[in-house]
């Protein structure tokens, strides 16, 4: 699938870290991000969560040793369960660490490659 027929800006990249993610801070929910990019990610709840498009919530995961809170919105709700949100607010420093981390799971990527032939 290609950028433009997912509709993504930029490009996700895989990785797996625990996350927590909250609606109006009354309710925490447990699960895995899945990817990553710097305008959201896809995370996989550990149960049902009830989410649907639109909704808000408060989103703390860490990846590679590095722990993240940003604000999100759900874009996509999938059968599994799994949700599509795009970060809405990060901090500048957190903007920044994200990007370093991002750098460091493409360079990861493309190690992982086979060569083309």
């Amino acid at each position: 699938m290609n950028q433009r027929t997912e509709g993504r800006k930029t490009r996700r990249y895989p990785c797996y870290g625990p996350i927590e993610f909250r609606v109006q801070d009354w309710y925490t929910f447990t699960g895995r991000i899945l990817n990553l990019s710097l305008e959201g990610c896809f995370i996989q709840p550990d149960q049902p969560t009830g989410y649907t498009v639109g909704e808000r919530l408060n989103l703390r995961f860490k990846v590679n040793h590095l722990t993240f809170l940003v604000q999100c919105i759900v874009r996509r709700v999938a059968p599994d369960g799994t949700l599509g949100v795009e970060i809405l607010l990060l901090s500048d420093r957190t903007r920044r660490q994200l990007k370093e981390l991002i750098e460091e799971l493409d360079s990861t990527t493309l190690r992982a490659q086979p060569s083309e032939q």
